[in-house]
């Protein structure tokens, strides 16, 4: 079972390659892979790259093929799981 769903950032657009990109606004950092959803709990997409500054990165989100991209254009804010870790917790 999933924990609670924490707000990862607000969607901007979709980039060429399809990708959805968002930028954080938050210090959780999600692993690449990891689910994305949206406000009603339900699946977008997974992380495909988190780029830019660690202070303000920007998440790229891989499409589920169980998604229309009209749908996923409506979205302003996208979640993880509250299980995400934030800047530099991985860092020993």
């Amino acid at each position: 079972m999933r924990g609670s769903l924490t707000l990862l950032g607000l969607a901007l657009h979709l980039s060429k390659s399809k990708k959805f990109v968002v930028k954080s606004s938050s210090k959780a950092i999600p692993k690449i892979g990891e689910s994305v959803y949206d406000g009603k709990s339900r699946v977008i997409g997974l992380v495909y790259d988190v780029i830019g500054p660690i202070s303000s990165p920007y998440i790229l989100i891989k499409p589920s093929s169980k998604i229309a991209l009209d749908d996923l254009r409506r979205i302003k804010k996208v979640y993880v799981t509250s299980t995400s870790k934030g800047v530099g917790d991985d860092v020993r």
